[in-house]
């Protein structure tokens, strides 16, 4: 229902003078409650200040579990070499006292050893793989939820932009019927 229908409908029941302050009244208050450019855009300015925001922290935990990670990998490992060391210590102090017939007892248990170490090692890397997945997946996860957040804010923002648009034309066509009409009246 365009002004000019309502005006016709309520001139005969509130007077012509009535009718005309009571829409005036309604379009001063529309105008007053419609988004400006500038308040979109200082909403923009503040999704996007959260976003970056979002991003430096997601990047900073990024960093911070990597840098534990690495300290992580670096303590197994040198722990593994220690065990390793000691373990060969062993082994050569034990070689040296029973040389002769303990050759294929040392060559099974450096087997069983190199077969742990082997175990272990792949252990730690698929734990590492299956970090560094999760990691993965938690990562396109919030970009996923940063692009349907991005594009919800878009939709607002071209949705109030029509409104707007609406609006200031319901306002230019109301005025221009208005002045035709004062014209016609004469």
């Amino acid at each position: 229902m365009t002004l000019l229908e309502l005006y016709e409908k309520l001139k005969p029941k509130l007077g012509d003078q009535e009718a005309r302050e009571l829409l005036e009244f309604i379009e001063g208050s529309l105008e007053r409650r419609a988004a400006t450019k500038a308040d979109l855009q200082r909403t923009e300015t503040a999704l996007r200040e959260d976003l970056q925001r979002a991003e430096t922290a997601l990047r900073e935990e990024i960093t911070r579990v990597e840098q534990e990670l690495r300290g992580e990998i670096s303590r197994v490992e040198q722990e593994l070499r220690g065990e390793i060391a000691r373990v060969e210590q062993e082994l050569r102090g034990e070689i040296s006292r029973v040389e002769q017939g303990l050759h294929e007892e040392i060559s099974r248990v450096e087997q069983e050893l190199l077969n742990r170490i082997d175990r272990v090692e792949r252990g730690l890397r698929g734990e590492i793989t299956r970090v560094e997945q999760e990691l993965r997946g938690e990562i396109a996860r919030v970009e996923q939820e940063l692009r349907v957040e991005i594009q919800r804010v878009k939709a607002d923002l071209l949705k109030w932009s029509f409104v707007f648009w609406v609006g200031s034309v319901a306002v230019l066509s109301s005025l221009i019927l208005a002045l035709f009409n004062a014209y016609l009246g004469r």
